[in-house]
């Protein structure tokens, strides 16, 4: 590595020992960082890495994981899944919920004397919507 390939640093995790050793390249030596706790930041990245104590592909146990400069965890590609569909699941209710709060306005705007074409401008439903609802 550090002859010929000369990558600025490297990491080895021993899972067995749950050991975090870091290794940067100085002065086309390779030397061992005395770390305080078990993760690393590497400045140029702007990425940190750790040991993380949870759940990867349903094995619980200690992994090798990524952090940001706030500390937090990133995301791994199923957990960043998960969260899309919370999302996508929450702005579902919330597009329903803002249809059924629109639809149950028609009979109280018609009460007051709106007409159809009306409230259709007004809730954004065709008019043949609000019909519907009569």
């Amino acid at each position: 590595y550090e002859r010929i390939l000369r990558v600025p640093f490297y990491v080895v995790f021993d899972r067995y020992e749950q050991q975090l050793r870091v290794f940067v390249l100085e002065q086309a030596r390779y030397r061992s960082v005395e770390l305080d706790e078990p993760r690393y930041w590497f400045e140029p990245l702007e990425l940190g890495i750790g040991i993380w104590t949870g759940k990867y592909y349903g094995i619980e146990g200690k992994w090798l994981r990524w952090y940001d400069r706030s500390g937090n965890w990133i995301q791994t590609s199923a957990e960043s899944a998960i969260q899309e569909m919370i999302r996508a699941d929450q702005e579902t209710v919330r597009a329903n919920q803002e249809a059924i709060a629109r639809r149950s306005a028609v009979p109280r705007l018609l009460a007051m004397g709106l007409t159809p074409l009306q409230i259709s401008e007004a809730l954004g439903l065709s008019v043949a919507e609000i019909e519907s609802l009569l």
